[in-house]
Parts: C-alpha cells; structure tokens; sequence
C-alpha cells in the first residue's frame, strides 16, 4: 500500500471517532492549509455546525478534496491518530463562529488545555478568571476571518508560539503579521507553580495578547 493510501485510511478511523468541535477544528485547518475555497468553507462549516451524527461527520469532511501527498506527509503522526490532546487532560474548547464569545465575567476552568476558535466572529478570554491546573497550561488560540482577545496577569509566565497568514498577532512588545510570519515570545517573570502556553494562530483575522 502507498505511503499516501496508508495516511488516508488512518484520516479516514480518526475522522469517523472524532466529535462535533473536533470536525470543526479540522474544517478549519484544512481551510488555513489553503486549497479550499472560501465558498465551500462557508457551506461545509454551516452544515457540520448542524450535524450531530458521526457518520455524517465524516461524510461531510469526506467532501473535502485530497489533499496533495507532500501535504500529507508533513501533517504529524499524532494528529492523523488521535485528537490533539498534548496535556494528557481534558480539553476546553471555546468556539466562536459567525458570533461572539466573552469568557472575561465569571470563573472558568483553562487548565490543563483549552481550544479558543473564532471563525467569522470574535471571542475574548481574560485568564484572570480562569483556573489554572499545577505546572503548565495550553491555550492555542485560532482567529479565522475573526478576532480573539487575551488577558493574561501581569507576572505571569507566558510562553508564547505565534503563526499569522495574511494576518495579525499582537503580544506586548511584539508584532507578528504580513503575508506569512511566525516568532516565540516569553512574558512575564520566572516559572511559579503555574504557567502559560499560548499557541496563536491568525489566517486573515487577529490575535491580540494583553498584559494587566
């Protein structure tokens, strides 16, 4: 069997066992990859927005055009697998899409990884509020044609890995944007019992990473 039949057949058990955020996040990223048109991403995201089925999960990300095989074998082992999950613990995922998300009023639960997404509509997520797990904790952050807005504590430790395609990602300090552009950053003071990885993302929308 071919190296690229091999890795679809692998795509084709982890899309049938994934669930509805996870069919979304991979909607998404096969957008950012490029190849998919903008129309057709509106469409098959509307519809997966609607879906409950499994089944039909897979059956509507089976839509998707095949990806070319250089494409597929720099897509890692794990993420073809298995649901990203690099904590090991439960995932938060705060989506919004074509709306508005505020996690900034009330405490809420960030530890030990949350997915923050905004496709088409913005979400703000102030991590003064949140209750953070011992050692370190993951927010990969994915503005889409949308918004997000991070608050972290002054002092804090934050490790910050930044991507922007045609787009923006603000950390006090540093600006990553352009065509294409990536940098690591590091806030705050040195490692306490809890820390912070951001991993921001923006394809035609912006990120910005605040300090109070």
């Amino acid at each position: 069997m071919g190296f690229a039949n091999e890795r679809a057949l692998q795509r084709a058990g982890w899309e049938n066992s994934m669930d509805h955020e996870t069919a979304l996040e991979e909607l998404r990223e096969r957008y950012a990859r490029g190849g998919l048109p903008l129309e057709e991403f509106r469409r098959l995201m509307g519809t997966l927005m609607v879906t409950t089925d499994p089944a039909e999960r897979a059956a509507i990300l089976a839509q998707l055009p095949p990806e070319p095989p250089h494409m597929l074998a720099d897509l890692p082992a794990t993420r073809i697998r298995t649901r990203p999950a690099s904590s090991g613990g439960k995932v938060h995922r705060v989506s919004a899409f074509f709306g508005e998300v505020d996690r900034s009023g009330s405490l809420w639960e960030l530890g030990p990884e949350t997915h923050v997404s905004a496709t088409f509509g913005s979400a703000k997520v102030d991590v003064r509020m949140a209750r953070l797990s011992e050692g370190e904790n993951v927010l990969r952050v994915t503005a889409l044609f949308g918004e997000v807005t991070v608050i972290v504590p002054e002092g804090l430790r934050v490790y910050v890995d930044s991507s922007a395609r045609f787009g923006e990602v603000a950390v006090p300090g540093h600006h990553v944007g352009g065509i294409t552009g990536q940098d690591s950053f590091t806030l705050g003071s040195a490692d306490a019992g809890s820390w912070l990885r951001i991993e921001a993302t923006a394809t035609f929308g912006e990120v910005s990473i605040k300090a109070r």
